[in-house]
């Protein structure tokens, strides 16, 4: 989905250092909304997560994202379910870099918004 350009330090205690990768995933709908699992993995250790949560988003925050997005890029040519995934590592870059800064102006790890890319993809298909 999205990942640090650069090692940040992923575990304060231990100051271990790892290029940190985050990948959404989304739970059954609601009536209300979505809920996603965020996890944060080490992109050398995708076997034990850094950590995990449950995000839940309304579906009035959805549908503002949606309405962005659609706007602001191009998804001509995707198919549905490409068109979904791009939305999703979209909204999360946007999410993680713009609108849930802290009060530092960095993102989380200490991350400066510019510090984070898209994850390329794998050399092959994985379904």
């Amino acid at each position: 989905m999205i990942q640090t350009k650069q090692a940040v330090i992923c575990d304060a205690e231990s100051q271990k250092e790892a290029i940190v990768k985050i990948e959404i995933r989304p739970l059954p709908p609601q009536n209300d909304g979505q809920k996603f699992l965020r996890i944060d993995w080490d992109i050398n250790d995708l076997e034990n997560a850094l950590f995990s949560k449950e995000v839940f988003w309304s579906n009035e925050q959805i549908d503002q994202m949606e309405g962005y997005l659609e706007a602001n890029y191009d998804f001509i040519g995707l198919t549905r379910t490409e068109k979904e995934k791009k939305k999703l590592q979209l909204a999360l870059m946007i999410t993680i870099t713009q609108t849930n800064l802290l009060p530092s102006g960095k993102t989380y790890y200490g991350v400066e918004p510019t510090g984070w890319e898209f994850t390329p993809p794998p050399p092959f298909p994985i379904d």
